[in-house]
């Protein structure tokens, strides 16, 4: 068993194609999710796990999306000619989405599964209505062992850190249009467990000795859930 860290959210790269339009204006004061690859950077080190972090800009192509997601292109590309929007794809989308495939294949000739975190944060609230977690844990609940380990890592969570809101399949399904979903149709459930990790910036987004508790109680219960030795705070 192995664990793999991507974060699909918080790249800041502008591709050429877009800054020899002078495009990049037109991304100016859009907020980027630079939380979602500090945690993962944080989880990588706290599970000893390799870390994968898309470096484009989210709203240009959503590499979490299927590519026949309504949502799949943002405001600054979504009326790009069918072409354009074709370069931009070959240029961003789908060398991420082979990157993480193929560090997949890597792992898993060395172990026998693997579990993919794919690793975001979310506003604290959306159309004005807080969402009331502190991390969601986002899985198919078809698929037996995602469903296992979830439960199991949410109680150990409870355990070693109650004041930590852990919630499943929150903000959103995890059976949602996603890269875990994607890989899941790529990879059988014995070898592949795809986890996507939202946590609430409500607090990840504040550098403090809490916050540093909370992700390190967090990964050793992830640590317990599968048998691996707890690490100790530096």
């Amino acid at each position: 068993m192995t664990i793999l860290i991507t974060c699909e959210t918080s790249g800041t790269a502008v591709p050429e194609m877009v800054a020899a339009d002078g495009k990049q204006e037109s991304l100016a004061g859009r907020e980027v999710d630079v939380w979602g690859g500090e945690v993962a950077d944080d989880l990588s080190k706290l599970l000893d796990a390799p870390c994968l972090k898309h470096a484009y800009r989210h709203e240009l192509v959503d590499v979490t999306r299927s590519l026949r997601h309504r949502q799949l292109f943002g405001a600054t590309t979504r009326r790009w000619s069918e072409q354009r929007k074709q370069e931009l794809l070959d240029a961003v989308y789908h060398p991420y989405r082979q990157q993480v495939e193929a560090e997949i294949e890597r792992v898993l000739q060395q172990f026998t599964f693997v579990i993919h975190l794919s690793v975001r944060t979310f506003n604290l609230r959306q159309g004005g209505k807080p969402r009331r977690t502190d991390v969601g844990l986002l899985y198919d609940p078809s698929r037996l062992d995602e469903l296992d380990l979830c439960l199991h890592w949410i109680d150990e969570s409870y355990f070693a850190y109650p004041n930590l809101r852990v919630r499943r399949n929150y903000p959103r399904r995890g059976t949602a249009d996603c890269l875990t979903k994607t890989m899941r149709g790529t990879f059988p459930a014995n070898q592949y467990l795809g986890i996507e990790v939202w946590m609430n910036r409500a607090w990840v987004a504040r550098k403090v000795r809490l916050r540093e508790e909370a992700l390190l109680h967090f990964a050793n219960a992830l640590r317990v859930t599968i048998g691996m030795p707890k690490v100790e705070a530096a």
